[in-house]
């Protein structure tokens, strides 16, 4: 198991055999290459080297809270959210109330109004367990903005990750 305390965290998504090959010619960062538990999704790598980012087309965020945890066989949750103003306040509020121990708060770089939500798990229904009672994600009694969005997806780090 390592710990990274990051100041931005990059990355990127596409096929399994697409960030494969991305992986092998960038081997010179800390990258990590995490896969779907929805077959919908696509495999994710992430660039833990708190430089700029190496990927063209890829996202990035400011790490504003948390440390990443890297290690096998464990579960990696992204919820993004986009949120106004007065939903920020609230969130962000909120997050600072609760138990975020294994929780990563991020910001995009880009737009300042999405965040980035990245938790760390040992099984997969510890997360789905946290995120039924916590009011961070799906007790979002606090969004009034009918465009509100948000879209969570679990990854898994495997033997290939590393």
């Amino acid at each position: 198991m390592e710990v990274f305390s990051l100041k931005i965290l990059n990355m990127t998504f596409g096929s399994t055999a697409v960030i494969s090959q991305l992986r092998n010619k960038t081997q010179n960062l800390d990258l990590i290459q995490l896969h779907p538990v929805s077959k919908d999704e696509n495999d994710i790598l992430l660039d833990l080297s708190n430089k700029k980012s190496p990927f063209h087309g890829g996202i990035s965020f400011e790490i504003l809270s948390g440390t990443f945890l890297k290690k096998l066989n464990y579960y990696y949750s992204f919820s993004y959210l986009t949120l106004n103003t007065e939903e920020q306040k609230i969130f962000l509020t909120l997050f600072k109330q609760s138990n975020h121990s294994n929780i990563i708060l991020a910001r995009s770089l880009n737009h300042d109004f999405n965040y980035l939500l990245l938790s760390a798990w040992a099984k997969q229904d510890d997360f789905l367990i946290w995120s039924n009672t916590s009011p961070l994600l799906f007790n979002q009694k606090y969004l009034n903005n009918p465009n509100y969005r948000a879209h969570t997806a679990i990854y898994e780090s495997k033997n290939d990750s590393f």
